[in-house]
């Protein structure tokens, strides 16, 4: 599977802050703003040669300056990676919790433990369960615990990167061996839950994992969840995933009953094509 970290933006380029030099661009254009004016404001043409050569010389200089900040790196693969009980959230926890990057930085800085864990939470739970997805998927790769801070009997890293179509993190745990059949309390799994929230890409990929397509959360077969929702495209995926077309709750209803009775034509038409009955 090919590289799926994509490029991180805004207050995402925490990845670019940590493991590379930077400069101080305000403070470089500041200078040379001053500098400049000092220039254009010299009193005696016959000085201008003197004055351009300074002020080549000064922005140089500053450039080197500029270029030894930030020297201080973060090993993303050397971090330290033990497990800790702790009684309060950490400060990486804490930025994590809130997607404050800089402050994700300086607690990794001052030696935070990226699996630190208090009753219920680590730093990854806390930035998944927030939706902070460019976090999650940094403490994710920098070797985060994806097991511990979540409650089983409710949900799994999995299900909640899929119920919010994070399709990075999504191929990460899949990769890592997070189980592709774990359930909430309602039944949903992974593909269950990417599928009646309509994440086509995220659905591509579980299903290509292997999950399965014929569970059937809160009575209904995820064929129907989607019927439902008038989703010709992830309807048609499903169906040629071999979804049960012929799925009956306990109603007695079934795909092609619901599109039907919704007016859903070309739904209806694609279904019977594939072999449901009325």
């Amino acid at each position: 599977m090919r590289h799926f970290i994509a490029h991180i933006q805004n207050q995402d380029t925490v990845m670019a802050i940590m493991q590379k030099n930077t400069m101080n661009y305000s403070l470089f254009v500041k200078l040379s703003l001053k500098v400049s004016v000092c220039f254009k404001d010299a009193c005696f043409r016959s000085y201008r040669f003197f004055f351009k050569f300074a002020y080549l010389t000064l922005l140089a200089l500053f450039v080197s300056g500029c270029a030894h900040q930030g020297e201080h790196r973060i090993d993303l693969n050397n971090l330290d990676r033990s497990s800790k009980q702790v009684v309060e959230k950490t400060d990486l926890m804490l930025a994590a919790e809130s997607g404050n990057s800089n402050a994700l930085k300086t607690a990794l800085e001052q030696g935070g433990k990226i699996n630190a864990i208090t009753a219920t939470d680590t730093a990854f739970s806390l930035a998944l369960t927030n939706k902070h997805e460019a976090i999650s998927r940094i403490l994710l790769s920098a070797g985060s615990d994806w097991e511990k801070g979540f409650d089983e009997q409710q949900t799994s890293a999995l299900i909640m990167a899929a119920d919010e179509g994070f399709d990075n993190i999504v191929k990460m745990l899949i990769l890592k061996g997070a189980p592709l059949e774990a359930k909430n309390e309602k039944g949903y799994t992974a593909l269950a839950i990417s599928a009646k929230n309509g994440h086509l890409t995220t659905l591509k990929i579980l299903i290509n994992a292997g999950a399965n397509v014929n569970v059937n959360p809160e009575g209904r077969s995820v064929l129907m969840h989607v019927v439902e929702k008038n989703n010709m495209l992830l309807s048609q995926l499903l169906i040629g995933a071999e979804a049960d077309l012929n799925y009956s709750d306990s109603t007695g209803d079934t795909a092609l009953k619901i599109a039907r009775r919704n007016g859903f034509y070309d739904l209806d038409l694609m279904l019977v094509q594939a072999g449901a009955r009325p």
